[in-house]
């Protein structure tokens, strides 16, 4: 009996030592192979194939080897520990809807992503819109897109929200239009009022002269006139324009004495 005992307290250490070197070995592995994923990555995105690629694809693409190089680590040192891969593929599988419930979000995020990499309705640089939030996109990658607002705001958006939202990509084209109108008093002499509108904007120097200026006329429901300036522009020089040409047009007003009724200015991007 007391040979036994012996044999079995035997056995316990040598399960318990066999289980401890394992986990050792699995730490190790995460520890090894993790900082492997990581020098991979900086290998890879040094390549000259890697830096020739869009910026938002490399750092989709970067992204992307990071999540699945700490995965194939992490199944690595589960199986070291002792659990089956079949186990782990079963439970994972059973547990499949649970999953896809709970993480239904990053995987329309996933999704998203892979979508804007294949239709890329933006690049990094670019100044967008969703109509809730708009900046100049710093980065895309797997799951979010992160954008700096005009007043230098840090905003990240969820890549499945983006791709099945309207996009207003106002750097897709390399020129834009700016709309200002003037409502004023029915005395004002539309002539007047249209050359000095156009001298404004023939004095900006950022303003195209192809496409021309235009300084138009229409009527409101209520009989007054509203006058439309028309200019073209670098996409680069927006707020330069926006700025300049709407402190001109101000400025010109006043020392003509011609009272504003309403103003309103919209961007055009298209011609």
């Amino acid at each position: 009996m007391y040979q036994e005992k012996v044999d079995i307290g035997a056995l316990v250490g040598s399960n318990v030592a066999n289980l401890a070197m394992r986990i050792v070995a699995a730490l190790l592995i995460l520890i090894i192979g993790l900082w492997l994923v990581k020098l991979v990555v900086k290998l890879v995105k040094k390549g000259k194939k890697f830096q020739q690629q869009a910026p938002e694809v490399q750092s989709f693409l970067s992204s992307a080897m990071k999540v699945l190089g700490y995965v194939l680590v992490i199944m690595m040192a589960v199986t070291t520990v002792g659990v089956p891969t079949a186990s782990i593929l079963a439970v994972l599988g059973s547990c499949g809807l649970a999953i896809g419930l709970a993480m239904q979000g990053s995987l329309s995020n996933l999704a998203g992503g892979v979508m804007l990499m294949i239709f890329r309705p933006f690049r990094v640089g670019d100044y967008i819109s969703d109509g809730a939030h708009e900046g100049t996109v710093k980065d895309i990658t797997l799951f979010y897109t992160t954008i700096a607002t005009a007043d230098n705001l840090q905003v990240t958006l969820p890549n499945g929200a983006l791709a099945n939202a309207a996009i207003k990509n106002l750097n897709a084209n390399d020129t834009r239009r700016l709309d200002i109108d003037l409502t004023l008093s029915p005395a004002a002499d539309k002539e007047k009022v249209c050359a000095l509108l156009l001298d404004c904007a023939r004095k900006n120097e950022l303003v195209l002269d192809d496409p021309a200026p235009e300084a138009l006329v229409t009527v409101t429901d209520g009989g007054l006139p509203v006058f439309k300036l028309r200019t073209w522009f670098k996409s680069s020089d927006y707020w330069t324009v926006y700025f300049g040409l709407n402190d001109a047009v101000q400025m010109t007003l006043t020392e003509n004495a011609l009272p504003l009724a309403h103003q309103q200015v919209d961007v055009h991007t298209d011609k």
